[in-house]
């Protein structure tokens, strides 16, 4: 799966399951590969977190045009 943080981020693959709810991400800057084990509250699917994004620029520009 490809996911991210939920603080945004760089999109990284889930390359193992380390134990239950807890997993370890490959990602890529450049040439260098980087890894780091994520707990499952701390990641979302890419599409996941692209909903949220529409959802706050949605937000957003009603705030906008309330304001």
């Amino acid at each position: 799966d490809i996911v991210i943080k939920t603080s945004g981020g760089n999109k990284m693959t889930i390359f193992d399951r380390i134990s239950d709810g807890v997993y370890k991400c490959l990602w890529f800057v450049e040439n260098s590969c980087n890894e780091s084990v994520f707990k499952e509250e701390e990641i979302v699917t890419l599409n996941e977190y692209k909903n949220f994004l529409k959802t706050e620029e949605r937000e957003d520009k009603i705030n906008q045009l309330l304001g």
